[in-house]
């Protein structure tokens, strides 16, 4: 038999349905370095050994070019194959999502969805068409296809290069990362075993356009308060609720039962009017007849990211989460001009209600009824920051007692479905703002636990980061168990807590 370097330079052309291969190439990648590129990679990996395989293909009809990269260990392949997702308007990373799985002896995959080449931080370069129309065809390889893809390719190159299946398959994301890996779930229930989907945006043409909700709310008042102004409401928010766990430690356990009013700091701490914004900001818009619209960020995030503001002519003035702003003007709006932070409260429920009824066909991931990957044996674990300052945790909550209630019962959902909620924790845990919680360690590991030994996790172990102002560890518990210290021992050691 030909060695894997030999191999590697000789493999076939996959077959993928509705779509036609245009190039394959190959290359040996011995004794590789990746550098670290935090939040993705936060170390170098060194003595990667793989065969590098680029495949680029079209779609009938869709002139898009998609080109999917695939690392495939040369030695101690454990037969498993992770596919992995993306980040903001990214639909894969590259090779730094690639690093960690092949040199822990995984065959991984990640996808451009047909967007190399455009600025990752912003759709400008691909949304509408020359002749202003929407793109339909890149959004809906960003939404959904490029997944599957990924999957059908990397299974057919395991079978090319090392002559077996694959034994298990993964879905491993965060953020768009896990949009995408419950649009697997929903759409592709076969693709893979485990779906690991950290902070997913799971109901996109929502939630983005919620994330402009604190910007309504300053522009109604007003008043656009600095980032300090925010910074001071919300730290003493924190210390107001801190303890009701029991234990100090900067951290607010429960941000949904924080029952901390801005208003107090009046004449102290804050004006009314910043008390007011952040009121409304975390109680989250609402419709005309008063019900609640969308939630609001949870009691304890940060709020300089969707509440951002900027220097205008002497003045602080809006400035909207990026995201947010470019899917409602190039998207919503098809009008790259459309000037989201000048929206009154009747604009954006217009806009709220406009981005759903368009896009939710495409973009959105929450359908509940994933009883075809329950019965293809596959397992789901989300986790979620509850201190998410981007995608409110509020979401994946809802998004699994919608799931309960269609599979039936808690205890059967359990079964393939677990939540798990990091208190303190910002977006995925990338630190974009100081977290003071402790983040998962390695959900991944307990994923895979699940999968190959048919052990459900209960807990994930956690720790602070290495930047957090104080260190420990945690439990982080199954939703809806939380972690209760046990009264004695060090307050800052996980085996001090216990689910309950």
């Amino acid at each position: 038999m030909p060695g894997r370097e030999v191999v590697c330079e000789n493999i076939p052309k996959p077959h993928i349905d509705g779509a036609e291969v245009q190039s394959i190439s190959s290359t040996v990648l011995h004794d590789y370095t990746v550098p670290a590129f935090p939040p993705y990679l936060l170390t170098d990996v060194h003595n990667i050994n793989v065969c590098e395989v680029n495949i680029t293909l079209t779609h009938s009809g869709q002139d898009d070019l998609v080109t999917i990269q695939t690392w495939l260990p040369i030695r101690h392949w454990n037969q498993g194959f992770i596919a992995t997702g993306g980040s903001a308007w990214l639909a894969g990373l590259g090779t730094v999502s690639l690093a960690q799985p092949a040199a822990s002896g995984y065959m991984v995959s990640s996808t451009d969805a047909g967007l190399a080449g455009h600025n990752p931080l912003s759709p400008a370069s691909w949304a509408l068409k020359k002749d202003g129309t929407m793109n339909t065809a890149l959004l809906t390889n960003f939404a959904s296809r490029s997944i599957h893809d990924m999957a059908v390719i990397g299974k057919s190159l395991a079978s090319s290069f090392y002559g077996q299946n694959v034994q298990h398959s993964f879905w491993n994301g965060c953020s768009t990362g896990g949009r995408q890996g419950l649009v697997a779930a929903q759409q592709y229930p076969h693709d893979f075993d485990g779906i690991l989907a950290g902070a997913p945006a799971l109901n996109w043409t929502e939630y983005v356009i919620a994330e402009l909700w604190p910007q309504v709310v300053m522009k109604e008042a007003g008043y656009y308060p600095l980032p300090c102004e925010f910074d001071t409401v919300v730290q003493k928010a924190i210390e107001a609720c801190d303890k009701n766990d029991g234990v100090k430690d900067n951290v607010i356990s429960d941000p949904f039962g924080c029952r901390f009013d801005p208003a107090s700091l009046i004449g102290t701490k804050a004006q009314s009017k910043t008390a007011s914004i952040i009121r409304r900001i975390w109680d989250g818009p609402k419709a005309p007849d008063g019900t609640k619209l969308w939630s609001g960020l949870p009691v304890g995030a940060n709020l300089n990211a969707l509440a951002g503001t900027t220097n205008v002519t002497g003045h602080n003035g809006p400035n909207p989460f990026f995201l947010a702003d470019q899917w409602a003007s190039y998207f919503v709006k098809e009008n790259p001009k459309f000037n989201t932070g000048a929206l009154s409260e009747s604009d954006f429920l217009e806009l709220f209600a406009e981005s759903r009824k368009k896009f939710s066909n495409i973009m959105d991931s929450a359908d509940p009824d994933i009883r075809a990957f329950k019965k293809a044996g596959g397992k789901l674990l989300v986790w979620h920051g509850l201190a998410d300052q981007l995608i409110y945790p509020q979401d994946s909550i809802h998004y699994l007692k919608a799931v309960e209630q269609k599979i039936g019962s808690h205890a059967d959902t359990a079964n393939f479905f677990r939540l798990f909620l990091a208190p303190g924790v910002d977006h995925c845990g990338y630190g974009a703002v100081p977290s003071a919680g402790a983040i998962p360690v390695d959900p991944f590991a307990a994923l895979v636990s699940w999968v190959q030994d048919g052990t459900p996790p209960e807990e994930l172990q956690a720790e602070t980061a290495p930047t957090a102002k104080d260190h420990f560890t945690r439990k982080v518990c199954r939703y809806p168990l939380k972690a209760t210290y046990i009264g004695h021992g060090d307050a800052g050691t996980a085996s001090n807590y216990r689910c309950s």
